[in-house]
């Protein structure tokens, strides 16, 4: 009579994207979590169509609900562009203190996901370029990029260190990176 393999069950983080870029981006972040052995599974969702933060909060605490009902989430964040806050300051408030309640880390990404990344480069940790300006500021130092890369295209410029200067530098992402084990608490 043979045993069955015992399974280890992984311990699931959910994390809310406001597009294609980011849910990339959290693939890259579970390569990174798989590599260090971490037990650990990344539910990324994309929350299209992006632009109302009150609308992509109401539909990320639904959607990690429903996931939560599958299997059970240990914590909850995501990642969400601050270029329209000006625009839509009331809704930015709320969406805030709606993901608040629900127990998101919210990672607002300054001025949205290409100032956010260009923030994971050497020398650039304190970069913030202006609205609308971002892409063009990360080609300069990364020519190859472009919107919607897959994860292991990002794994070609990226790597841990690049995860953890970026985490010490935004607070939230932080956070998130010593929930999931890829960053030491400090």
């Amino acid at each position: 009579m043979s045993k069955r393999p015992f399974i280890e069950r992984r311990t699931r983080f959910y994390l809310g994207c406001e597009g294609e870029s980011e849910q990339a981006y959290g693939a890259f972040l579970q390569r990174l979590c798989d590599d260090a052995g971490l037990s650990v599974q990344i539910v990324a969702r994309n929350l299209q169509p992006a632009g109302d933060p009150n609308a992509l909060a109401r539909r990320a605490v639904a959607d990690a609900k429903a996931e939560h009902a599958k299997a059970p989430i240990a914590a909850r964040a995501i990642l969400i562009d601050a270029d329209r806050l000006a625009d839509l300051a009331d809704r930015g408030q709320a969406a805030q203190r709606m993901l608040d309640q629900a127990r998101f880390i919210t990672i607002w990404q300054h001025p949205d996901h290409e100032g956010y990344l260009l923030r994971h480069l050497p020398g650039h940790g304190m970069d913030n370029p202006p609205r609308g300006r971002s892409l063009e500021a990360l080609q300069a130092v990364w020519p190859r990029y472009h919107k919607a890369m897959a994860s292991r295209d990002l794994g070609l410029m990226l790597d841990q260190e690049a995860i953890l200067r970026a985490g010490r530098i935004i607070r939230e992402f932080q956070q998130f990176l010593q929930m999931i084990g890829l960053m030491p608490q400090l």
